[in-house]
């Protein structure tokens, strides 16, 4: 969020829980709402969709893929 903000000075970006860390409120996403969207996608329907400028896309999968390369 910090880096985001820092990035887009004209924009007014907030955390949606200001008192507690993002990565802390990742943390709270549940099975049964991880399975569903999955499943919906599988479907080929696409929930809670977010879109985003080509720069901040390469960015969050370069994020991505370097959690997932952490895990691994």
């Amino acid at each position: 969020m910090n880096r985001l903000i820092a990035d887009n000075p004209h924009l007014d970006i907030v955390s949606l829980n200001p008192f507690m860390c993002p990565c802390l409120t990742m943390n709270r996403i549940d099975l049964p709402h991880l399975t569903w969207v999955l499943e919906e996608l599988v479907e080929g329907r696409i929930v809670n969709p977010i879109k985003a400028d080509q720069d901040t896309q390469h960015n969050a999968k370069l994020a991505l893929e370097r959690m997932w390369h952490h895990l691994g």
